[in-house]
């Protein structure tokens, strides 16, 4: 086979795969490693480390973005917290959920390749979900804007 044939191709073909398991694995094992806030600490931690709040939206204009919450969120959730995880964030435990689907049907594409033909019209399905969401996000932080704002 010729360099560049079709064995790089399919190489080539597995990594948006190998890009997406990478971001999932890296969200999901931040949530498990870090600390969720408590009453006598509203940041996180990890390990000893205080992480502080990061929003450049909120510090600019005094309002949550689309995404405030998120990390406590999906943090609280990893942590066994799904009350709390929702107070953070309403989408949070929902946005949790589909980053883990997109870390298992992406670990079974790259891993089993007997199933990559059975699991291609799933994982359309579940890609196109990252539309709703954003829907979603959109239409949550409207209300919370609303509801802040009157």
């Amino acid at each position: 086979m010729k360099p560049g044939g079709e064995s790089s191709q399919r190489k080539g073909a597995l990594l948006p795969n190998l890009i997406i398991l990478i971001v999932c694995s890296v969200i999901l094992g931040g949530a498990l490693i870090s600390t969720p806030p408590t009453s006598d600490n509203p940041y996180m931690r990890i390990g000893g480390i205080t992480l502080p709040g990061i929003c450049i939206f909120n510090g600019m204009t005094g309002l949550p973005c689309p995404g405030c919450g998120l990390t406590r969120s999906f943090v609280a959730a990893a942590h066994g917290d799904l009350a709390s995880s929702f107070s953070h964030h309403r989408l949070g435990l929902l946005t949790l959920y589909y980053i883990f689907l997109q870390f298992v049907f992406n670990l079974a594409y790259i891993t089993i390749p007997g199933w990559r033909k059975s699991l291609t019209r799933p994982m359309k399905i579940l890609h196109r979900g990252i539309v709703v969401l954003a829907v979603l996000f959109v239409l949550n932080w409207i209300l919370t804007l609303i509801l802040i704002l009157t």
